[in-house]
């Protein structure tokens, strides 16, 4: 009750700092929970798609996940998908005016879930409203990489930086997540987390400092011809399920989208046949026992 009640009355300050007038009709959201759609929207070039499963969140009108149009450049991304643990329609282009935005849908994420959140968010806390959309591709001879950009953000920035509700977002190629920046996670504990006009999220990671567009581009590398590479995207709120975080993505291909700085540096990634190890490794794991909800409301 305390915590969520300090959120409220301090983020009022932030709130107020924020309120700055967004370029009108520059990143326009329709909600979308076709995975056929996501794909075709998140795709640049040079892979060629498979499959697509989506893992998402609706309730009445809210959706977790959408494609976008940027024509006035906010945060610097071109179009392609938004995936988030709230109703992707109120992270379109705008003003800050909500310091606490948030739709619970009130789902806790499954334990093959629970595996891949863990990592990302530094500890064994429990996830909900989780958005998880998953590719399945195969790349030709010429292809050693794949490549994309990403913006992330979040309303648990910056007051609950620190404690427990250190809402992630992850990209696992082949079973390896690539979604590092500065060798840490991409997560609303990172230091590179900054206020930043253009929506109605309160934190941007922003890998620049202030002093060019916050887009991280990611790598992954890939063997040549290789077929039934799995690419999951995932993007969880840790600890409750108020207070969204969202990210933005576009571009995937063989060679690197518009701007972005690099992160997560180049990984080696499993064959897809050692993925197909790994996962049953997981598998073997999702009986495990669920860890208790920290109780903070």
């Amino acid at each position: 009750m305390e915590f969520k009640t300090i959120k409220t009355i301090k983020g009022m300050f932030f709130g107020f700092a924020f309120v700055m007038c967004g370029s009108a009709n520059a990143i326009v959201i329709t909600t979308d929970n076709d995975a056929n759609n996501l794909g075709s929207a998140l795709l640049g070039g040079g892979v060629t798609v498979i499959s697509t499963t989506l893992n998402g969140q609706n309730a009445g009108a809210a959706v977790s996940s959408g494609t976008f149009t940027n024509v006035d450049n906010t945060y610097g991304i071109g179009a392609g998908i938004v995936l988030s643990t709230g109703d992707v329609r109120d992270y379109a282009s705008g003003a800050n005016t909500v310091i606490n935005k948030s739709t619970d849908y009130g789902t806790n994420a499954t334990a093959a879930q629970e595996l891949l959140l863990d990592p990302i968010t530094g500890g064994a806390f429990d996830h909900y409203d989780v958005t998880q959309f998953d590719v399945v591709f195969d790349v030709d001879a010429a292809t050693e990489s794949i490549f994309f950009n990403a913006v992330f953000g979040s309303d648990e920035f910056p007051e609950f930086v620190g404690s427990d509700y250190i809402d992630a977002f992850g990209i696992y190629l082949n079973g390896i997540n690539i979604a590092s920046f500065d060798s840490w996670p991409v997560n609303v504990d990172h230091s590179d987390m900054g206020m930043l006009a253009g929506t109605e999220l309160d934190g941007i990671l922003d890998p620049t400092n202030g002093t060019g567009d916050p887009i991280m581009l990611f790598e992954g590398m890939v063997t040549p011809g290789s077929k039934n590479n799995v690419l999951t995207f995932i993007i969880a709120d840790s600890s409750d399920g108020v207070y969204d975080s969202t990210v933005y993505l576009s571009g995937l291909g063989n060679f690197p989208p518009r701007g972005g700085q690099p992160g997560g540096g180049v990984v080696n990634v499993p064959e897809p046949a050692s993925f197909a190890l790994l996962g049953i490794g997981l598998l073997g794991m999702v009986g495990m026992q669920r860890r208790r909800k920290n109780n903070f409301i």
